[in-house]
């Protein structure tokens, strides 16, 4: 017999000792024609389980379509949730309480895939499991050591332009259409910018009225348009120290859900790391 059944029948037994013990104490022209009301003692209802949920790969590539798998018990309502990047539940579907169902992975989906599945009872809580699958990198680092993530795209290849200044550097990177601004000072923030190239061929090279002290440089093109146009660009950084110079580079990025990194190749072959929320700038040497 079950523990639950003797429980019960225990507790009734127990219950209705104590009610002839009772009556037999009244005396008897109080113990005629009463009514003795016994307690009702409900069954709870068993929780919710979830026996298994799995998925039939461990690691997967992006595009690749997996199969999730559960069986759970007991439940009411089961649902299964994609998670976003940042851990939030995204896309969900009221499942039964034994299923399967295909899912194929977004292209664009990097490092690890992660997957929530909810049973709910009539009054209990509910019992949840996670499912994680790791995910391939489609995109090499273009320098070592490389970050511990994934790269959100290919480096882009790009023309390039750099320029110091007595507290900083401007780079230009011409597929983004980007001059950063790199700030060397003592102000706390933005340690560095980025602004849209709005020269054009044919706009005026420099500001013919501005003239710089020996042995410094105006910047010219869209450094100088930057340099003159934008607020605090020219008082942070100060004048040029050396003449711009062309050349070629390389540019990626983390594919965190927030806060990325940016590097760029120097024309030095370097690397320029740029760190989240304009927050620091470093330069260092690749393996």
């Amino acid at each position: 017999m079950k523990k639950q059944t003797v429980g019960h029948l225990f507790l009734v037994t127990f219950f209705v000792l104590i009610w002839f013990h009772w009556v037999s104490a009244l005396p008897k022209s109080q113990s005629d024609n009463r009514y003795v009301y016994l307690p009702l003692i409900a069954k709870a209802d068993p929780a919710p389980q979830i026996l298994s949920f799995t998925a039939n790969v461990d690691i997967a590539d992006p595009g690749d379509t997996i199969e999730l798998s559960w069986v759970t018990a007991n439940a009411v309502t089961v649902t299964l949730y994609h998670l976003l990047p940042t851990g939030q539940l995204g896309q969900f579907w009221d499942v039964a309480a034994v299923g399967s169902m295909p899912y194929t992975i977004s292209e664009a989906a990097r490092n690890v895939e992660r997957f929530m599945l909810f049973a709910a009872g009539e009054n209990e809580p509910y019992a949840s499991a996670t499912v994680e699958i790791i995910l391939t990198c489609p995109h090499p680092w273009f320098f070592a050591p490389a970050p511990d993530i994934c790269a959100q795209d290919a480096a882009l290849l790009s023309p390039a332009a750099e320029q110091q200044f007595e507290h900083g550097w401007l780079i230009w990177v011409g597929e983004e259409d980007l001059i950063y601004v790199l700030y060397e000072d003592d102000v706390f923030s933005p340690k560095w910018q980025a602004f849209t190239d709005e020269w054009d061929p044919g706009d005026p090279v420099s500001d013919t009225t501005i003239i710089p002290p020996d042995g410094f440089y105006q910047p010219l093109r869209g450094f100088g348009l930057v340099w003159r146009e934008q607020p605090f660009v020219r008082d942070r950084l100060g004048w040029a120290v050396v003449e711009e110079v062309g050349g070629d580079t390389a540019v990626q990025r983390t594919s965190y859900a927030r806060y990325n990194h940016t590097y760029i190749r120097a024309l030095d072959a370097d690397i320029w790391h740029l760190f989240p929320e304009h927050s620091a700038w470093e330069k260092f040497i690749p393996q």
